[in-house]
């Protein structure tokens, strides 16, 4: 089963062939979390520009900066377990 692009040598490859759908599912959703995250994260001012209220003793621009990293890596341990689940199923660990 090869495509043309295969045979050529050239063409971009999201997913290795052979990657189940749900896997593929997966990879796309947790992509666009992350692009969501890096938009958020580099336009903060927009939604964090003001000192007060200070929110766990940080200006609330700073904490602003400090959750979205939180969430970037919980995101990620998310991420981590469930591809660490994948391999154990498939028997490449």
């Amino acid at each position: 089963m090869s495509s043309e692009h295969e045979k050529d040598g050239y063409g971009i490859t999201l997913f290795r062939p052979g990657t189940p759908h749900n896997a593929k599912i997966r990879g796309i959703v947790f992509f666009i979390i992350f692009c969501i995250i890096t938009v958020v994260q580099s336009c903060y001012w927009l939604f964090a520009n003001t000192v007060r209220p200070f929110v766990l003793g940080m200006p609330f621009g700073m904490f602003f900066i400090v959750l979205f990293i939180t969430v970037e890596f919980a995101v990620l341990v998310i991420l981590y377990f469930l591809e660490s689940e994948n391999m154990e199923e498939k028997g490449d660990v």
